[in-house]
């Protein structure tokens, strides 16, 4: 007999997990949204975001100066002038 019942899709699979001397994340892809997203989770402190297919492309389109600014984080997000600060 053929089952005709789709497989369900997990709502969150675990991709991987990244590291290096500065940072350890762990990547899912997540089902539970209105689409596929990819979860991004610090290890350190458990923040996390959602990545739509949109803000990941975006990502591809950032320039170097964009990026720099992205790794202002922790003890170094207070060397950033208080105008490049977002409101």
């Amino acid at each position: 007999m053929v089952d005709d019942e789709p497989t369900p899709v997990p709502e969150r699979r675990e991709l991987a997990v990244l590291m290096n001397e500065f940072a350890v994340v762990r990547l899912s892809l997540d089902h539970a949204g209105n689409g596929p997203r990819l979860l991004v989770e610090d290890a350190e402190t458990g923040d996390s975001i959602f990545l739509e297919p949109l803000e990941l492309a975006s990502l591809c389109l950032a320039t170097a100066e964009d990026r720099l600014q992205w790794l202002k984080v922790g003890a170094y997000r207070d060397e950033r002038s208080t105008s490049e600060r977002p409101s």
